[in-house]
């Protein structure tokens, strides 16, 4: 990317997306399998209390970093014409704007622990404190190379972050650190993502004033960071109402019930959000395209998604069972989390569609409206099982997420999909209802004739191996008998063939504008 000359967005080629794909699902696929890794050792390791206090300071950070973050990454990869001025200028404010927050979030650190009612909470939080500057000086860098659509150098990135601070996490767990040893994961992670980024980005800030640069992104980047700061008080609600009303050990169970159904999303259709907004938005100018290309990235990751999904819901009972009797009972809401989770797989996508197109303040209004029905939710059931057993008062919180989840899902469907871009919703909704069908096999069926054959006598690792294949297997024959995309692509890939059509089979694919 030359960032001296002015850069003009245009449609990329089919070859350049399914590349960028294939290493964003390598990108997160790997941090699946790290993160599993480590979150299961660590809960054998640690309890409830520890991974509560760590999910409690880091919704106080991530807060903060959504602040200086969000709104400047969207602007630089969606805007159609991009200079140097506006890097340099971006730089800049960030560098600040990260100074002054992480100096913030540790003054502020003793407020936060007093609201939550931990003492400990201080001295976390002030260890996190750090994370702030480091991700300001992340977010050009990357923002560069996702316009790009270079996702290998960012899976270089995250991976070998993920994989380094796993370790040093596993490793202080087992000699005794406690909470500590979560605290330096997160830290480590973060800086060997910012060497790595730096590494292998090629831009590099000037000295030079760009005077207005920071003017011309602001007009977008402030709805996006509006937005942004709507979609995290959306997403992020549960933990901190947990964290306020019932105190760490209930906010503990819910983070890891929350843990997995998380990580399934962002392996299958996060991976596809990070594709979704450079490709998308070089073909804001043609709305056919754009609603077809929107539609083949929903199908994908529903595909993808709802069945792990399932599996998971079928597998959680042996699946805690395993992890030691500090988290008994963490079933429950991990089974419900899975639901929340499929409905949340419909609105990944929407988000990057709303700013592709242009439109960042219909995306923050949407945000805001059902971050704040679930703040009001939650805050109701908060004060109505204060009290109660750290699991149902997770179980609750479960089920008021999924009620907010699916109701702002419907309206954020409705309002991308129909209102937008001006596309019916039966082209977006009606191919992923094979992978509704294989999740629902998965997740209920199976567990269903598991219980009638007795599987619970066996030990719970044989019978987390015999559920998870057996689930598996059912979700992926209703796959290949009911969705005939999925079909057509791997009958392609076990050709070897070396383009792989996401369109129907025999249908033309839609070509970018421009390119007609």
């Amino acid at each position: 990317m030359s960032v001296v000359d002015p850069v003009v967005q245009s449609s990329p080629p089919r070859n350049q997306v399914r590349s960028a794909i294939g290493w964003s699902y390598l990108l997160t696929t790997g941090r699946l399998v790290s993160a599993v890794v480590v979150t299961f050792v660590l809960a054998l390791l640690l309890g409830p209390r520890e991974f509560g206090l760590i999910a409690m300071a880091l919704v106080f950070i991530t807060v903060v970093q959504t602040l200086i973050q969000q709104g400047l990454v969207s602007a630089i990869v969606q805007r159609d014409q991009l200079d140097a001025r506006h890097l340099d200028a971006a730089f800049r404010a960030l560098l600040l704007a990260g100074t002054v927050f992480g100096l913030l979030t540790a003054a502020a650190s003793p407020l936060w622990a007093l609201m939550n009612r931990a003492p400990e909470l201080t001295a976390v939080c002030l260890a996190l404190a750090p994370l702030v500057p480091i991700q300001a000086l992340v977010v050009v860098p990357e923002a560069v190379l996702r316009r790009e659509l270079q996702f290998r150098s960012i899976a270089l990135r995250t991976l070998a972050a993920a994989l380094i601070s796993g370790a040093v996490g596993i490793g202080l767990a087992l000699a005794g650190a406690g909470i500590w040893a979560l605290v330096a994961q997160q830290l480590v992670n973060g800086a060997i993502g910012l060497v790595v980024v730096w590494l292998v980005c090629p831009w590099r800030p000037s000295r030079k004033p760009a005077p207005g640069a920071l003017r011309q992104l602001w007009a977008f980047s402030a709805h996006s960071a509006n937005a942004g700061i709507g979609t995290l008080l959306s997403n992020r609600a549960d933990i901190i109402v947990a964290g306020l009303f019932f105190g760490p050990a209930a906010t503990g169970i819910y983070r890891l019930a929350a843990r997995l159904p998380d990580v399934l999303v962002e392996a299958t259709v996060r991976s596809l959000q990070q594709v979704a907004l450079p490709s998308l938005s070089r073909l804001q100018g043609d709305r056919e395209a754009f609603a077809a290309h929107l539609a083949r990235l929903q199908h994908f990751g529903a595909a993808l998604g709802l069945p792990a999904l399932g599996v998971l819901a079928a597998t959680a009972t042996p699946l805690v069972a395993v992890l030691g009797p500090q988290w008994s009972g963490t079933q429950t809401p991990m089974r419900l989390l899975c639901l929340y989770a499929a409905a949340n797989v419909y609105r990944v996508l929407l988000g990057p569609a709303l700013q592709a197109i242009g439109r960042p303040a219909r995306l923050a209004a949407v945000t805001w409206a059902g971050g704040l029905l679930g703040v009001a939710t939650l805050v109701a059931l908060g004060v109505a099982f204060t009290g109660a057993a750290p699991v149902r008062q997770a179980s609750m919180i479960a089920l008021g997420g999924i009620a907010v989840q699916f109701t702002v899902s419907v309206f954020t469907v409705w309002l991308t999909v129909r209102r937008t871009v001006g596309a019916p919703l039966r082209g977006f909704l009606a191919p992923t209802v094979p992978a509704v069908l294989a999740g629902l096999v998965a997740g209920l069926v199976v567990p269903a004739m598991a219980a009638r054959l007795s599987v619970e006598r066996l030990v719970p690792l044989a019978q987390l191996v015999l559920l998870a294949a057996a689930a598996a297997a059912a979700a992926a024959a209703v796959l290949w008998v009911t969705d005939r995309r999925v079909r057509a692509l791997v009958r392609e890939r076990l050709r070897g063939a070396e383009r792989v059509p996401l369109s129907e089979p025999g249908q033309a694919a839609p070509q970018p504008a421009g390119r007609r």
